[in-house]
């Protein structure tokens, strides 16, 4: 389990390091780096799982800082925790249309570090329980990213990225125990991606299960000779998509 998290925040503030603190007591180890582009573009490589920004005064943070630490989280497969004064989240989410972005949970001032940090544990899966299996979502759809992030995030490790190439560039740094699949993206789709995978020795294991909206018998046979795990559609109801990837998972076990 990835157990770094960082934390984005130039005031060096107490409450910031009382979480920490509260963390590393739950086992995790913390970074914290400034809202400066060249730290975060210094650091692209550390940053993966959980990014917690504190956003201490929205008009401080520079529109090409915000925009470099948001295309890395997508680029890397993050998940963002937003923490500050409830109107500034507000402002910051509707300035930077945060829709390809996993936002894994909003934390307003005024903040208890302990209970923060508690939750934040949560979200890890705990360190001391049972490491949660670790599913990458692949879709164009920032709608979709965050609802199955969402439907998943209480049982699972769920990484999300908005496009095949994105999904690439996040297989070369972390190999998740399933692939949650569109059909339809611009550029390479799919069932592109799925050959890209299943050509390269290193990523041809990794299970792979289709979540699309493509259900004409013609698209479902052109992927089943590439041997997906499964094929949903995204107009299941949440409760069959979630029974489908735990039944995944059980056979595995």
């Amino acid at each position: 389990m990835e157990k770094k998290i960082i934390f984005v925040d130039s005031s060096e503030s107490f409450i910031i390091s009382s979480i920490e603190k509260n963390l590393e007591g739950f086992g995790h180890s913390c970074q914290t780096i400034g809202w400066s582009k060249t730290e975060m573009e210094a650091n692209e490589s550390s940053l993966t799982g959980l990014v917690f920004a504190y956003i201490d005064d929205p008009e401080e943070i520079e529109k090409e800082t915000m925009e470099t630490l948001l295309s890395i989280v997508v680029k890397n497969g993050c998940r963002l925790i937003l923490a500050g004064r409830k109107g500034d989240v507000a402002e910051v989410k509707e300035a930077y249309s945060m829709d390809n972005v996993a936002v894994a949970k909003e934390f307003y001032r005024p903040i208890n570090a302990q209970s923060v940090a508690e939750e934040v544990n949560s979200l890890t899966g705990g360190v001391e329980g049972r490491q949660k299996h670790h599913i990458l979502v692949v879709d164009d759809s920032g709608t979709m990213l965050n609802t199955i992030q969402n439907w998943l995030g209480e049982k699972y490790r769920v990484s999300v990225v908005n496009s095949a190439m994105n999904a690439l560039s996040f297989l070369d740094k972390s190999k998740p125990d399933l692939i949650l699949l569109d059909y339809e993206m611009p550029i390479c789709s799919g069932p592109q991606l799925l050959e890209i995978l299943r050509s390269k020795p290193d990523k041809a294991g990794i299970p792979v299960i289709f979540l699309t909206g493509k259900d004409d018998a013609e698209s479902v046979k052109k992927v089943l000779v590439l041997k997906p795990e499964g094929y949903l559609l995204k107009t299941m109801p949440k409760e069959h998509i979630i029974k489908q990837v735990d039944e995944f998972f059980a056979k595995q076990n």
